[in-house]
């Protein structure tokens, strides 16, 4: 009976061996040398069981029992290990869809509370657009008149004005209305949503171990779903050659005025983007920068805590000593060097921009610095520790239409050869500009030119790195002196001074009854305008229409205008007055402006 018992812990054992050895195998993960080594393991040890539990010894055959019960415990640990290592990775690529949000908007103080309710809508389309798709969505839940436009600002107006029920929008879109617009906020409440899921076309595979390739990292400013298209505020390109274990971080500046791929008219900031889903991001980095880029993994706020987190912290090189703002999600101080941080201090380390000299220059670099600290992290031997609680905590934070397969490829390369990596960060410049954009062309935004000097560079370090030179690294390659970033409790924001007058202030005089002018009537309006100041004579005021500078009446509405007239004196003291302009056609060509075009 005894001898049975040991025959059939032995097959157990040597069934279990054979199972899991075959079981990692087609994992396709480890390394040949190390499954030879476990094959050469798991043989030795199945031959000493043999001699130790088919023996009529006592002593010996406890101690084939202890051993088979750690060998259990210890395959038992590996199926564990390796599960959930394939479960995380299965679910690569597998999220490959962007989620947009179309909002139903009325009046706050409006009576609807129900799409059935709305007689019409407003809306607004582009070439990147989905809008068409919502609409057709809503039309299948109401019959409702769908009344186009072609800028959002005359859409709201005429909501304001309740010239039309609603409108429909899309969720980022509108952030960006509110961004522009802040008397709006609180104006308007949602009654209806229209979720649009589209499948992201990207596909440039290639052979991760063999061949150099290209990632977009973006990073959306926003917290909760990964899925759901928002502006990209961190765009950095990586560039890895797998075989010289080369890796190139290019930062391009979120406010880069660029032209969107797929679109004509107005260039827009790279940011807005993002508004489209990545495509659109990934297609306009690869005009810029002339490459091709292999794959993207886009995070946001989220996604960066929770990475970090998971790491227990990564070591960040910070080129300036600064205290990060409350905006940025925190109140630290981070010195020069080597700063250990957590999810949160990271998070506030990469946002800040303000505080920094160069501001979204030096945030760029802060980024690229904190993906070198995570590179540093996940290709070194601490990573075994917390293995299975940083895969667990990942799930769902991340974007990417990287296959599970290059992933498993990756990990085996790396395990084979446990080779550190040469990172080298380039940031793309430009000069401050205020444009027109494509999504926005109401109002001039602010914009960065590009520097193309600092894009060819970017352009020729892709091709060196794909060519397999080697670069400068920008890290050192050991890092010493780490510093722990200090909370600093946040102060109330500064009272402002009140503004005070020296001397006299300018009076401004012109005959204040409303001035009546044909449309597209060339006239002087400085003629009759007087600017008088007790220090400095006469002076001449500047005139501005809807926040721009007014050079020609030909770009006033028909209708009741209001321009403003704009003069500071030699002690800084500076006076507006505004001016009422009513512009009327003149039907019959008689020079006389016709009564029954609007008037005051």
């Amino acid at each position: 009976m005894k001898f049975s018992i040991n025959r059939i812990v032995y097959a157990i054992i040597t069934f279990l061996s054979i199972l899991f050895l075959i079981f990692v195998t087609f994992t396709n993960m480890v390394p040949l040398k190390f499954l030879i080594l476990l094959f050469v393991i798991f043989i030795l040890f199945d031959v000493g069981l043999f001699f130790l539990l088919f023996k009529k010894h006592k002593i010996k055959n406890i101690i084939g029992y202890v051993l088979s019960g750690i060998l259990v415990i210890v395959i038992g640990i590996l199926f564990y290990y390796i599960n959930v290592t394939l479960g995380f990775f299965n679910g690569f690529g597998s999220n490959k869809y962007k989620e947009e949000n179309y909002l139903v908007l009325v009046l706050n103080d409006s009576s609807f509370n129900n799409i059935s309710e709305l007689s019409n809508i407003g809306y607004t389309t582009n070439e990147l657009s989905n809008i068409n798709e919502a609409l057709n969505k809503l039309n299948e839940e109401v019959t409702i008149e769908n009344i186009k436009y072609d800028q959002n600002d005359d859409m709201f107006k005429d909501l304001i004005d309740k010239k039309i029920d609603s409108v429909l929008i899309e969720e980022s879109s509108l952030s960006l209305i509110y961004e522009q617009n802040e008397e709006y906020n609180g104006m308007f409440r949602t009654i209806y949503t229209i979720n649009i899921k589209t499948e992201i076309e990207i596909t440039k595979e290639t052979d991760v171990t063999n061949q150099p390739f290209t990632i977009y990292v973006s990073g959306i400013d926003s917290y909760g779903s990964i899925a759901t298209v928002s502006r990209s505020d961190v765009n950095i390109v990586v560039t890895v050659n797998p075989k010289t274990k080369q890796v190139l971080l290019i930062s391009v500046p979120r406010d880069y005025y660029v032209q969107l791929r797929g679109t004509t008219g107005y260039k827009d900031k790279l940011t807005h983007a993002g508004l489209y889903g990545v495509e659109t991001s990934v297609g306009t980095l690869e005009d810029l920068l002339a490459t091709d880029i292999n794959y993207y993994y886009r995070v946001n706020f989220s996604s960066l805590e929770n990475i970090v987190d998971a790491l227990d912290g990564v070591d960040v090189y910070s080129k300036y000593s600064f205290t990060s703002s409350q905006a940025t999600g925190g109140t630290y101080y981070f010195t020069q060097g080597y700063n250990h941080m957590n999810g949160k201090q990271a998070l506030s380390f990469s946002r800040e921009r303000k505080r920094l000299p160069g501001g979204d220059r030096a945030r760029g670099i802060n980024q690229q610095a904190v993906i070198d600290g995570i590179i540093r992290k996940v290709t070194s031997p601490a990573i075994i520790t917390g293995y299975s609680k940083i895969l667990k905590s990942l799930n769902g934070t991340f974007q990417t239409n990287m296959s599970d397969n290059d992933i498993q490829k990756l990990i085996k390369m790396q395990l084979n050869d446990m080779a550190s990596w040469n990172i080298t960060s380039y940031s793309l410049d430009g000069s401050d500009g205020s444009e027109y954009t494509y999504s926005y062309q109401n109002q001039k935004l602010y914009v960065m030119i590009p520097n193309e000097e600092t894009v060819t560079e970017a352009q020729s370090l892709i091709d060196k790195v794909i060519a397999g030179e080697m670069l400068e690294s920008s890290y050192d390659k050991e890092v010493t002196d780490i510093n722990d970033p200090v909370y600093v409790a946040p102060k109330p924001d500064p009272k402002p001074e009140e503004p005070t007058t020296i001397g006299e202030l300018p009076v401004i005089s012109f005959d204040e009854t409303p001035l009546i002018i044909i449309k597209n009537q060339v006239v002087d309006l400085l003629s009759d305008v007087t600017v008088t100041d007790k220090e400095d004579g006469i002076l001449t005021p500047t005139i501005t229409f809807n926040g721009l500078p007014f050079t020609d009446t030909s770009v006033l509405l028909e209708g009741t205008n209001i321009i403003t007239y704009t003069v500071t004196d030699s002690d800084n003291n500076t006076v507006t007055k505004n001016r009422t302009i009513v512009v009327k056609l003149d039907l019959n060509g008689d020079g006389i402006p016709d009564v029954s075009t609007p008037s005051e």
